[in-house]
Formats: structure tokens, sequence, C-alpha cells
């Protein structure tokens, strides 16, 4: 379902990002050397005492903020696998390079958290364990002939039981 989602949504960004930029620069298709390893994964599975809290937004160029209302928040456990794909669409930033990486191998999405932001672009994920993990919230753009989501990214660990709350800007 994610696989899906995510073509979709790319196609999508592909044409707001052409029709705002004037042309999207999009990198050759990308080889993952790593495989999706679930024992690698498994601890975002066990029941911790942090919670990762946040706000997700980007602003747009006249100012206006754009907030992950109501859109899916992501929390997936940073892996060898999930640091490779991370690295291929976002490269060393938070917004996507517009790579073309192959589909997540469908275990991968069996093994991160989803939660749906509130009316004022906040989340909340609860029961976390300590361990590093990315962040990856969803932000609605509003088209005049297409609409679609823009995922941005945040990187975050969690210490000793502690809660960590993130504002997530876009930029």
């Amino acid at each position: 379902m994610l696989a899906w989602f995510r073509a979709i949504a790319c196609a999508t960004i592909l044409v707001i990002a052409a029709g705002l930029s004037g042309c999207a620069s999009m990198g050759g298709p990308v080889v993952l050397a790593q495989r999706f390893d679930p024992a690698a994964a498994a601890f975002i599975n066990l029941e911790g005492h942090a919670s990762i809290s946040g706000q997700a937004f980007v602003r747009q160029t006249n100012g206006k903020l754009l907030r992950a209302v109501g859109t899916d928040v992501f929390l997936i456990p940073r892996t060898a696998y999930a640091d490779e794909r991370i690295a291929a669409i976002y490269g060393e930033g938070d917004k996507q390079k517009w790579a073309r990486v192959p589909d997540a191998d469908p275990l991968y999405e069996q093994y991160m958290r989803k939660t749906v932001a509130s009316s004022g672009g906040s989340f909340r994920f609860e029961r976390v364990p300590d361990g590093a993990y990315y962040v990856v919230a969803m932000i609605f753009l509003p088209g005049e002939f297409v609409s679609a989501e823009f995922p941005i990214l945040e990187r975050v660990t969690v210490s000793g039981g502690r809660s960590v709350r993130v504002v997530m800007r876009g930029y």
C-alpha cells in the first residue's frame, strides 16, 4: 500500500515540481545494495517508555504555512536498508532529491509505525523503545490542477526512555 501511494505521490509531485521550477532535475535509477533485515528493525515492535511527538509543516514562498493536516506520519527504524533508501530519496538533507528508487521491500512497511497528523499538523507516537528512527510526515500541497502529498523527514534518536519532540519544517 505504501509503495502504491509513494508511486502516485512521486508522479504527482514531479508534475507539480516541473510546473513550479520550470524543469525538475531527476537523477538516474538507484540500485540499492542493502536488503531489508527484519531482525535489524524488530526493535520498533518492543514496548518502550518514550514518546516521539511534534509538528510538521512547510513554509511557502509567500510565507503561508502548509501543515501536515490529516496526513500520514511514519516512524521508521534506522537500519542499513532504511539508511540507504532514505539517502537515495533525500540525500544528506531532508528534502526529496527526485531519485528513482525501487519499490520498498514489502516487509519494510510492516516494520514501521503510522499515525495521522491532527488539524494543527501535530503527531505523536507512544511507547517508543530506545533506538534511532526516521520520522516522515506527508504535507498536502494544494494545486490549481493537481494536488499532492510531499514527504518531509527528520532523524530522531530515543535514549534512556526519554521522550523526544521535533519540529519538522520541511526546509
